[in-house]
């Protein structure tokens, strides 16, 4: 018997716990800080490695968030 858990399990229990949700709204949200950083740097003179730090930014923090949307959960009563 096999007791491993497969990918439609997984799949199942990340869209439960809104991690799916939770990627596609840090990964808009990330596609629109980025796209004002990119006219903002530019027309304020600053250096093209302020854009680099906005993008390894969203990148660094895109798995923690997803770690932390599987743990908690945001509910009307409040986090749980």
């Amino acid at each position: 018997m096999r007791r491993g858990v497969t990918l439609g399990q997984l799949f199942d229990e990340l869209k439960r716990r809104n991690v799916i949700r939770v990627a596609v709204a840090y990964v808009v949200s990330a596609w629109l800080v980025l796209q004002v950083a990119d006219v903002a740097i530019d027309n304020i003179g600053a250096p093209e490695w302020v854009f680099s730090v906005f993008l390894l930014a969203g990148a660094v923090f895109f798995v923690p968030v997803l770690v932390f949307s599987w743990a908690y959960e945001i509910t009307p009563e409040g986090v749980k």
